[in-house]
């Protein structure tokens, strides 16, 4: 059983994972502008829809480039524009607000996040997004226990996805984890 199998990785995006975890997993604890239920459905939809995009495309090949991205959610659309301009108060203006005062000045473009989704240079596998005891969407993600990988995307989508903060990535033991309900499923 390969943690990193597209198939199983879409899955886990649908549900609470029923694979055996790794011993170690990436943790980004979020603090959302909406409920966590919705919060995490929002994610989870994001992430499977990416996945399921980029599954059959082969990067290495020029046609790459004209990946179609229509299927992804409007709300992540209407902000992945690469523009900083930031309108209104919905949860992914909000997310684009708070990931551009804390993480980077510049907004991401549709086309070069979903090129990030590539399996050959992604550093991530989804895993499970939960609500701990404090209220926060807390975001699993196997790095095969690295702790500093290249994931801006996910935290692109994490913050779109409604964050109002989230804290720095952290390496949890999967026991922690499998303590907390799945949230969003």
């Amino acid at each position: 059983m390969n943690r990193y199998d597209p198939e199983r990785e879409t899955s886990r995006t649908t549900g609470r994972p029923s694979d055996e975890p790794a011993p170690l997993l990436a943790l980004i604890k979020v603090t959302p502008a909406l409920p966590v239920p919705e919060y995490a459905r929002r994610l989870r939809a994001l992430v499977r829809e990416a996945l399921d995009i980029t599954k059959d495309v082969d990067f290495d090949d020029e046609s790459a480039d004209d990946i179609s991205t229509g299927s992804l959610p409007d709300w992540f659309l209407s902000v992945t524009d690469g523009n900083t301009d930031l309108v209104g108060d919905s949860p992914e203006s909000t997310g684009k607000r708070h990931y551009l005062t804390t993480r980077d000045s510049n907004a991401w473009d549709v086309g070069e996040w979903i090129y990030c989704f590539d399996p050959g240079l992604r550093k991530w596998s989804w895993w499970d997004v939960t609500e701990d005891a404090s209220g926060h969407a807390c975001i699993w993600v196997d790095t095969k226990g690295e702790g500093h990988i290249p994931c801006e995307e996910l935290w692109w989508a994490a913050y779109v996805a409604g964050a109002r903060s989230a804290a720095d990535l952290t390496v949890e033991h999967a026991e922690e984890w499998a303590a907390q309900a799945s949230a969003g499923v």
